[in-house]
């Protein structure tokens, strides 16, 4: 039970002992003079149950320490009965001193419970260790059989990371809203401020999901990781952390990832033994759902669960604090000093707290040897004071190179590393020789910057945050970092900042090297067209972003470029999907012609319909209404009217076929695959030409989307169920309970 603050034992307590006993207890906070924990007074008199959270106590120093400050309070009190229940394990002959100096308000040994004792009531209850997620986490199965078996936990990083989250985790009711929406629907987003706790509540429901046998796998790039680890016969539960990305609002997905992202969204929700935990920024989302019409729906709406910094009441931040001080490896004395209520009050009721600047400053404190607690307050008071005295003031030359480099990465191989920051040093005129790169790194890793499996990447999204505002300060040599970038990546990451609120003092630096920026993008085209691979990429995707960053900068350099570029053969652009955003920013532009815009507009139209008008031939009804529908985003009457006839002969072909095939499950592929159809033949006025057809599988589309919104509808039932009222905060209870909490500090040697 080491992870069990006191208040978390006092709580279980309560529940164990009300089943016990068959009676309702009372919690009270611990004052100086009563020595009440619980409490139930009826008919039959007074019971009172005695908690001693204890977890590295001898038995003899608590027997002395019950006999010394309890006996005269009990004595006091004249309870019926008297319980004491504790984490210190209690022999016979424990028992029996303990019975004799409590008598008669113990009336029997059976009426002390040691921790084994405790252990045993809660083997016989385990739906009540369920509730408790710290007691759940706390037990032998989950920290023996889960945490350490290479068979549940896929990921180094996670192998690491579970065993530290789980010794500082406080419950509270964001992480209680986000485990009963990943019961009820299996898919949760989990999204906030930074900081404030997401990723740590996700993963706690990694862990919980482990408990019930699931295997955790953890995303690291994008959604099309999870269909190359699927495994039909196996539970399992995909971790994909800061999906929008850490820091840009530039391009937050890949091309049509949001589209693939509802789709695995929807296959989880209808699978059994899958679950989907993502995590991400609130304000990412935000600008994701104005760029994504996709995730402004239902399926993404009614997945998300926000963590407010309200969720983090008084209670919930005082056992942070104390968490994180507890288990932190500051001196004893620095420990002590937290238990003062002037120290640890304004750190819980600060405007600006925040779990991870709370454990950033307790890891940084001790490594520098500065005042902890007034260190707190100063971080708490201007958050990017917990980097920025060491970026410009602690750190080498080339560790602070290392940095503006890295940020040009999302994350980075060694080789790439090494490379980029090797160019930028030269540029520079600085060593910049393999010896000094590796003590660079060295001095980095463990506090800036973690590396896992041969890649670098930053220790956590709040040093990123950072540099970038150092960026931003202009405290970087622009024009030898822009020179020393060896992939069009590191332009996209920087051009992303300067889109930014907060980017202006980039944008100003890529607007003055211009020339610069544009002789990068220009040089590196030819390597990215023999690197695109991925199904949303293309020359199409390449050339939208360029004009994109060519209006950012005013560049008339890379807009003549595109336009060059859009002269050259059709075939190599790519999908038709991906033509469309094209047009649109040739349309736009206040760079591009409008004749030019109009002459590549006219030639994908050609394209598109010359293609469509051999799949009607083929026969092939999915395909050509596909790029039917193309042509109406890129207008041209006569070249539909050219293939209506055709279409609505392979949608009556199509109508036959599937009418005369068995009803299928209730998939949203197949409501979509019916609906399209459907829709089309109404529009068309041909619904009469196969009536009896027309009639199943109209039916089957009604049948096909009652039962997906009954099933949704289900959903948003169990998640609008509230907490129990009962369970809300009381501030003065929960200042009680604090306090007494931040005392245990005192006893700390």
């Amino acid at each position: 039970m080491g992870r069990l603050t006191d208040h978390d034992f006092e709580v279980v307590c309560r529940d164990l002992f009300s089943d016990v006993l068959g009676i309702p207890l009372e919690i009270f906070p611990r004052g100086r003079d009563r020595g009440i924990d619980l409490r139930h007074t009826g008919p039959a008199g007074t019971t009172v149950v005695q908690c001693k959270h204890w977890p590295r106590a001898t038995q003899k120093k608590l027997i002395g320490r019950l006999i010394k400050d309890e006996l005269p309070k009990v004595r006091a009190l004249a309870p019926d009965r008297y319980i004491v229940a504790t984490t210190v394990g209690l022999t016979v002959g424990g028992k029996d001193e303990l019975r004799s100096a409590f008598a008669p308000y113990v009336r029997s040994t059976g009426d002390l419970y040691g921790v084994d004792e405790i252990v045993a009531e809660l083997l016989r209850r385990p739906d009540l260790v369920r509730r408790h997620f710290r007691l759940w986490l706390s037990s032998t199965a989950v920290l023996q059989t889960v945490l350490n078996q290479d068979q549940y936990l896929r990921s180094s990083w996670l192998q690491k990371r579970l065993p530290s989250v789980a010794d500082t985790f406080v419950p509270h009711e964001g992480f209680e809203r986000a485990k009963q929406l990943l019961e009820t629907q299996r898919v949760c987003v989990i999204a906030g401020i930074p900081g404030v706790g997401k990723t740590t509540v996700a993963l706690m429901l990694a862990a919980w999901l482990m408990g019930n046998g699931y295997e955790v796998h953890e995303i690291s790039q994008d959604v099309e990781e999870i269909g190359t680890l699927w495994r039909g016969d196996t539970r399992e539960v995909f971790l994909y952390d800061d999906f929008l990305g850490s820091t840009s609002l530039g391009a937050p997905l890949n091309k049509n990832e949001d589209n693939r992202l509802l789709s695995v969204m929807r296959e989880i929700q209808e699978t059994p033994g899958k679950a989907l935990v993502m995590t991400t920024r609130d304000y990412l989302l935000e600008h994701a759902r104005l760029r994504h019409d996709r995730l402004a729906g239902p399926d993404v709406s009614d997945a998300v669960s926000v963590i407010r910094l309200n969720d983090l009441d008084l209670r919930v931040r005082g056992q942070i604090l104390y968490n994180h001080v507890h288990r932190s490896s500051l001196a004893p004395d620095d420990k002590r000093r937290f238990a003062d209520r002037d120290v640890w009050r304004p750190v819980v009721r600060h405007k600006n707290f925040n779990p991870r600047l709370v454990e950033e400053t307790l890891r940084l404190s001790t490594r520098r040897g500065q005042d902890v607690t007034a260190a707190m307050l100063e971080n708490l008071d201007d958050p990017r004071r917990v980097w920025e005295h060491i970026v410009e003031n602690e750190l080498t030359d080339e560790a602070v190179h290392m940095l503006e480099v890295l940020f040009t990465f999302r994350s980075a191989g060694l080789d790439d590393l090494e490379e980029s920051w090797h160019r930028y040093r030269k540029e520079m005129g600085r060593v910049a020789d393999g010896r000094t790169f590796r003590r660079a790194l060295q001095v980095l890793d463990g506090t800036m910057v973690s590396i896992e499996e041969g890649r670098v990447a930053f220790h956590n999204p709040s040093i990123e945050d950072y540099v970038r505002f150092h960026l931003n300060a202009d405290r970087a040599q622009y024009s030898e970092l822009l020179k020393a970038l060896v992939h069009e990546e590191q332009v996209q990451r920087l051009v992303a900042a300067a889109r930014m609120a907060d980017g202006l003092g980039v944008l100003a630096r890529l607007r003055e090297h211009e020339s610069t920026v544009s002789t990068i993008v220009q040089a590196v085209g030819d390597d990215v067209e023999t690197r695109l691979w991925r199904e949303d990429e293309s020359r199409s995707t390449r050339l939208e972003w360029v004009l994109e960053t060519a209006e950012l900068l005013d560049s008339a350099t890379l807009a003549a470029y595109v336009m060059r570029e859009t002269l050259s053969p059709f075939a190599p652009y790519g999908p038709f999907s991906h033509l469309e955003g094209l047009i649109n920013s040739l349309d736009t532009s206040p760079l591009v012609p409008q004749e030019h815009a109009q002459r590549f507009r006219e030639r994908v139209t050609d394209a598109i319909h010359a293609e469509m008008l051999e799949y009607v031939e083929a026969g092939d009804w999915y395909w050509s209404i596909a790029l039917y529908h193309q042509l109406r985003r890129t207008p041209s009457r006569a070249s539909r009217e050219q293939a209506t006839e055709g279409l609505v002969r392979n949608a009556l072909e199509e109508l036959r076929r599937l009418s005369a095939e068995p009803e299928r499950e209730p998939h949203i592929e197949y409501l979509e695959l019916l609906e399209e159809l459907v829709d089309f033949i109404l529009k068309q006025g041909v619904k009469d030409e196969l009536p009896e057809e027309f009639a199943v599988v109209y039916g089957r589309a009604e049948r096909v989307f009652a039962a997906r919104e009954t099933k949704r509808n289900e959903w948003i039932q169990k998640y609008r169920i509230q907490l129990d009222p009962s369970e809300r905060s009381d501030v003065a209870r929960d200042h009680a309970l604090v306090t007494e909490l931040m005392r245990q500090l005192d006893n700390i040697r």
